[in-house]
């Protein structure tokens, strides 16, 4: 596991630089989704979500499920080589007992992949019935929604320090809005409260999802995480792409083009989803969050790359102070009430789960 290499390698004072730079790598594979998309709708006319999502949701599943699959072949076969000689398995109660949690925490993960996928469903939608200026600035409410519900259900403490990398960030994404709103007439264009209201709920689904995601990271490995997800997710989102993209699919003329920019999206996604967990046990939710501000910066370097977009005058002052407020955030630890961080369970390099105290936590 990745958490296990940087154990031994990255002493603790230093794991908030891999957090920073970790932090926006995902942030990159959002704006390649984000781009792959755009691309998809502006050269070729194709408009797919739900069937993009239902892709990656579904690789999750598989390549995870066969990873965790093949754990338990080899945890199996390990049980039973000491069970021929004699030994007795000292961790025989601790895997009956994991076997029961995992198997009473479906709804955990039922719960979770309904939020991650309505919160992306909402998100499209409140863009088409908002005014981008309204979704921005009502999308802003999910990193303090995220350190509410952090304080409420994961026991977080937040420190000056925190509240000073969340206000950096915060006042970044400022700027980044009115640079947008100064440089477009069209911005406050198509208004509607029913949109504000659905964008509103979208970064409270996103919240949810996140700090959701944040718990059930600490509590399973990844690969049982990911590939539970990645199953409920396909499911939920499978239905919606049949019944709502089944025509759309039918009537696309496929090409070599279409199909990369597809596939571009997919794996990008499934890049984030696959590192956001090393993310989530390094930091917290409220950092994911602050992280993936920057991916409007990208999104910019991306349009002035291959769209021929100019540079507004406050975004690289925008983009630096979000970088700062997420440098500030993580220069502080991060600390969850101890009834919580008691019960964390990592992946060791063996095979085989342990329990981990306050001190042994990142």
């Amino acid at each position: 596991m990745v958490l296990d290499w940087v154990d031994r390698t990255i002493p603790q004072k230093k794991r908030w630089i891999l957090s920073v730079c970790l932090g926006q790598v995902l942030s990159l594979c959002i704006t390649a989704t984000s781009s792959a998309s755009s691309a998809l709708w502006q050269h070729h006319s194709v408009s797919i979500p739900f069937t993009q999502n239902f892709c990656n949701y579904l690789l999750l599943a598989i390549v995870y499920g066969v990873f965790k699959t093949s754990i338990k072949r080899d945890q199996d076969q390990d049980r039973e080589r000491d069970q021929e000689h004699g030994h007795e398995n000292e961790d025989e109660h601790e895997h009956e007992h994991e076997l029961e949690q995992h198997s009473v925490g479906g709804w955990k993960f039922l719960g979770y992949s309904f939020a991650d996928v309505q919160a992306n469903v909402l998100a499209v939608l409140a863009f088409k019935s908002t005014s981008v200026l309204s979704a921005l600035i009502l999308s802003s409410w999910t990193l303090p929604c995220i350190m509410l519900l952090s304080i409420a259900f994961l026991g977080a403490r937040y420190n000056l320090t925190h509240f000073a990398g969340v206000f950096l960030c915060l006042a970044g994404l400022g700027m980044l809005i009115w640079s947008d709103v100064a440089g477009q007439q069209g911005s406050t264009d198509n208004h509607s409260w029913i949109g504000d209201i659905v964008c509103l709920l979208s970064a409270t689904l996103y919240a949810v999802s996140n700090v959701t995601e944040e718990y059930l990271v600490v509590h399973y490995p990844a690969q049982e995480f990911l590939s539970r997800a990645g199953f409920w997710g396909s499911i939920i989102c499978g239905f919606q792409a049949f019944y709502y993209e089944h025509e759309k699919l039918v009537s696309i003329e496929w090409t070599w083009t279409i199909a990369g920019l597809v596939g571009v999206y997919v794996f990008c996604l499934f890049s984030m989803y696959s590192l956001a967990p090393t993310l989530y046990r390094l930091s917290s939710a409220t950092f994911m969050s602050m992280s993936l501000m920057t991916s409007n910066f990208y999104s910019l370097v991306a349009g002035l790359v291959f769209l021929g977009a100019k540079m507004p005058s406050f975004y690289p002052l925008a983009y630096a102070l979000v970088l700062c407020g997420v440098t500030t955030y993580n220069m502080s630890p991060y600390i969850s009430s101890d009834s919580v961080l008691e019960e964390q369970i990592i992946k060791t390099s063996g095979g085989s789960y342990r329990s981990i105290s306050p001190s042994e936590s990142v």
